[in-house]
């Protein structure tokens, strides 16, 4: 696994070996022959090995985690770095094109066509070709601007190499200007292939949306159960990752547990159709005008100064108004007075929210304390066991009962019943069958204080 991690690294490392060694060859035999297309090859070499330690600065700098001065991660260092070879092979092609151009206006100079250069301008041009190959496919394995760059300067190579040699070829069929003609090739070439990277990192460095990205990371985020929408979506690319960020709206009443689960399904959907992506995703309550007791909990939540709102029911009345009624739950230890004014906020903030409510009742509780001493006495009870199994059992819809539970709290016995049900009926239903399970021990066992009672299928 290291080795595979350090495998850009390495090419790169090599890639700047070969590099030194083609810039003093090209540099020897342009001299020896006189050869402007040789020498601007040379001159092209030079500024390619330059652009190779850039390669490989961007390639070991990429890879360092993000810190304290560079909270993304340095990804753009590559980015920076193919910018800059673009900018080089740029300067390359000026110097060509003015000496070119300078040797077709005075004459020229006196080129020899000599076989070693020959030689050396197919070495060369088999060595670039396996260079460019070696380093677009480890480019692409790893996801590297800086290296797919290289590559792309290596292609220029091979086709100026290309294009040196029929120049010189035209001088030793006696055309003295094909040498020149040639070196004008050779800058073309490589303006190109500056214009092709410069083009592509500084669409990068300026945040260019990668195509396709935003549509895809859109989709994938509305099929995430519990999005109800989907309200921005950012990406770019920062050297081989992708760094993003998304909006979405959910209901206004969602916990922040479940915020955080929804976040967490987000992030896992977005990186199975974008691998790379460092996703940030903020989560925005959707409100509803339908839902009306969600508005309720909505309004209560902002209020805060209640713990628990439940059992709420919205009524319409018969000239459209309507009436709110809800138990709230306040620590039981509050003075009266003082619950009594976190009753009225609440009011004032749900007649905020829904202006049609004429009527808002709101029942105060005094909130469970956090922890409460009990004691299991089901064993030492069992009359009382045998006698609630009897109650639960006696009910028409009651398979058989399947758990109870006796507990002692403060000299008060506590009943916890769980009784088993047909699997088809209704939750509302079901609910009913439980309230009516709790009567009925209540009335048969008043030793009982207080009674749950649950049924499952």
């Amino acid at each position: 696994m290291r080795t595979l991690e350090r495998r850009p690294e390495l090419v790169a490392i090599g890639s700047v070996a070969i590099g030194v060694l083609l810039v003093v060859a090209k540099l020897v035999v342009g001299i020896l022959t006189g050869s402007l297309g040789i020498l601007s090859e040379a001159a092209h070499s030079f500024l390619d090995l330059a652009a190779s330690v850039f390669t490989l600065f961007a390639v070991r700098t990429s890879r360092k985690p993000a810190d304290k001065e560079h909270p993304y991660g340095h990804g753009r260092t590559e980015n920076l770095a193919a910018f800059a070879e673009g900018l080089l092979l740029t300067v390359t092609a000026a110097l060509i094109t003015f000496e070119a151009i300078r040797r077709l206006a005075t004459g020229g100079s006196t080129v020899t066509p000599a076989g070693y250069a020959f030689a050396l301008l197919i070495a060369t041009l088999l060595i670039e070709a396996g260079r460019a190959g070696v380093l677009r496919r480890v480019g692409r394995a790893a996801s590297s601007e800086a290296m797919l760059a290289d590559a792309t300067n290596r292609v220029a190579d091979v086709m100026a190499t290309v294009g040196v040699l029929v120049g010189l070829i035209g001088v030793r069929a006696g055309l003295r200007w094909a040498d020149s003609v040639a070196a004008l090739l050779v800058a073309a070439i490589v303006a190109r292939a500056a214009v092709m990277i410069a083009w592509r990192s500084g669409d990068i460095l300026i945040d260019r949306a990668p195509a396709g990205a935003e549509s895809q990371l859109r989709a994938a985020i509305q099929g995430v159960n519990g999005v109800r929408e989907v309200r921005s979506v950012r990406v770019r690319r920062s050297g081989p990752s992708l760094i993003g960020d998304a909006s979405i709206a959910t209901g206004r009443m969602l916990s922040v547990e479940a915020a955080g689960a929804l976040v967490d399904d987000i992030k896992a959907r977005a990186r199975s159709v974008l691998p790379s992506l460092d996703l940030a995703v903020v989560v925005e309550g959707q409100e509803q005008q339908g839902d009306l007791v969600e508005r309720v909990h909505a309004a209560a939540a902002r209020n805060g100064g209640v713990r628990d709102l439940h059992n709420v029911t919205v009524e319409r009345e018969a000239d459209g108004s309507l009436h709110l009624t809800m138990h709230a739950k306040l620590p039981g230890d509050i003075p009266l007075a003082k619950a009594s004014r976190t009753s009225r906020a609440l009011e004032r903030a749900l007649r905020a929210e829904l202006p049609d409510a004429t009527r808002i009742d709101i029942h105060l509780e005094p909130m469970e304390p956090d922890l409460v001493p009990g004691e299991d006495v089901t064993a030492r009870r069992a009359h009382l066991t045998d006698r609630l199994r009897e109650v639960v059992e006696s009910h028409p819809e009651v398979r058989r009962l399947v758990d109870v539970e006796l507990s002692d709290r403060h000299n008060r016995l506590y009943a916890t019943v769980v009784a088993e049900v047909a699997p088809e009926i209704s939750l509302e239903h079901a609910h009913q069958i439980e309230t009516e399970l709790e009567e009925r021990i209540r009335r048969a066992l008043p030793e009982v204080h207080e009674v749950v009672a649950r049924v499952t299928a």
